[in-house]
């Protein structure tokens, strides 16, 4: 059937969506023959002892199971090869590798149906030969989906150099200091390298388009303006990374893991620069709009807060809070940091369990006080607790009038107002936690505009306002 497809010159440049949609069974169906075949190469070694002669009589079945799926997978397969994208020297070998091996298939279940002679040369040459190619078309098949050199990315470099390929290159130093930051080497490359190198490779070039070096990511695509420098807006890149996730263009494609809105706002600062093929972020940013989401990204700015050594906590203290229905968990081996959970508790919350947590200030670090009733008024309280660096009020009725309470919590991280009643407060609260990396705003009564405000000011911060 296959090969009726490939004698038609217009299924190559237009095929059906039905035929891509068979297309896209391969990876799952080709997993068939390589069972089947393994397993009829062993039983076929296996007859050689008299102990296991018995499986003579299942051989014809477990190549013919073989051959069929291994015919099954070379239709599927020439049908996905269709959607294009493949490097073809390795396509070509890839897919007359596995038509080898389905009609060897077809030769061993016929030679096993009609001989005894279990040594007999040509059985054994078949077999042996289906074995070798089934190795070398399934390395093909990887190099297709991963690249050429995936099989040695990490392997020793003597045997790198006995496959061709140059040496290992030293891994780049993690980067420290900011100032210290390449916006190519330490930024923009190992972004495409997580997110967008699995499908533009050297053995698969979707799209004609190959982001594994700067200069490949310059010549760009079947698209032709891939990365204009200068113009984010125009550049092809930046318009699929941006649409959304259910459009056929959006770019990584499905299954694949997205690129974060701060990598996005790098992406396209980047472009903006002129998309240079090196040269320190700093010196780039010289308006410093970036400085605060650059550092987040490297992880730079990690807080010092855990370099601190804190006391151990009052025992009795502990055991008051988890008699009142808190539950407290230590979070590092080495030092006193707490984490307090209420948010379980059969119990309600009073005003005086503020007062107790106050006597952990030192060691609270993460506290989550979801749907626990609080009041505007505790938070008064939670605001004298200077180490959190995680607060979790979501599932209560408090307002933007206790947030102001929280100005002082310079260590903070991660805030959760998810289904609260605060609204515009959050554009005073930001400006005072100038460690908050993410807050969560879903099913408040914050606006979009609000949400916009935010994420224009604040391009660093996370915000999770609604479900995607």
């Amino acid at each position: 059937m296959g090969f009726i497809f490939l004698m038609n010159g217009g299924i190559l440049d237009n095929p059906p969506d039905v035929v891509l949609f068979f297309g896209r069974f391969h990876p799952v169906v080709v997993h068939l023959p390589i069972g089947f075949l393994i397993m009829a190469i062993l039983a076929q070694l296996a007859t050689r002892w008299p102990k296991y002669k018995l499986l003579e009589i299942y051989l014809p079945l477990m190549w013919l199971m073989g051959a069929f799926s291994a015919l099954l997978a070379v239709v599927f397969g020439y049908f996905l090869s269709l959607s294009g994208g493949y490097d073809e020297d390795t396509l070509f070998w890839h897919q007359w590798g596995g038509i080898a091996v389905m009609l060897l298939s077809f030769g061993c279940y016929l030679i096993n149906k009609k001989s005894s002679k279990i040594l007999s040369i040509p059985k054994w040459t078949m077999v042996v030969i289906v074995g070798l190619l089934l190795m070398f078309t399934g390395h093909m098949g990887g190099n297709l989906t991963h690249g050429a050199t995936y099989l040695l990315e990490y392997a020793p470099n003597p045997v790198r150099n006995m496959a061709g390929l140059p040496s290992k290159v030293v891994p780049r130093e993690k980067v420290t200091v900011l100032d210290s930051a390449d916006v190519f080497l330490d930024l923009v490359l190992p972004m495409m390298q997580t997110k967008c190198v699995s499908c533009h490779n050297e053995g698969k070039r979707k799209g004609g388009l190959l982001l594994t070096t700067y200069a490949d990511m310059m010549l760009g695509g079947e698209s032709g303006n891939t990365i204009i420098p200068g113009d984010a807006i125009k550049s092809e890149l930046v318009r699929r990374i941006t649409l959304p996730m259910a459009h056929d263009d959006f770019m990584p494609s499905e299954g694949k893991l997205p690129m974060t809105d701060q990598e996005v706002l790098l992406i396209q600062w980047w472009i903006k620069m002129g998309a240079p093929p090196s040269g320190y972020v700093t010196q780039l940013d010289k308006e410093k709009t970036l400085t605060s989401l650059v550092s987040n990204y490297l992880g730079l700015d990690k807080n010092s807060l855990f370099n601190k050594k804190v006391p151990l906590p009052n025992q009795a203290v502990v055991e008051t809070l988890l008699g009142n229905g808190f539950v407290i968990n230590p979070l590092m081996k080495d030092n006193y940091f707490l984490e307090a959970n209420f948010s379980l508790s059969e119990y309600d919350l009073k005003a005086s369990d503020m007062d107790t947590l106050l006597e952990l200030k030192e060691q609270l670090v993460w506290l989550n006080l979801g749907n626990s009733n609080i009041k505007d008024a505790y938070l008064e309280k939670i605001g004298l607790l200077q180490n959190l660096v995680k607060l979790d009020l979501s599932g209560n009725e408090i307002t933007d009038h206790g947030l102001k309470y929280l100005s002082k919590l310079e260590n903070l991280e991660s805030l959760n107002l998810y289904g609260t009643k605060v609204s515009k407060g959050v554009l005073e609260l930001v400006p005072h936690l100038t460690r908050l990396k993410k807050i969560y705003l879903w099913q408040s009564e914050v606006s979009k505009e609000t949400i916009t405000q935010l994420k224009e000011q604040y391009p660093g911060l996370t915000i999770i306002f609604e479900r995607d």
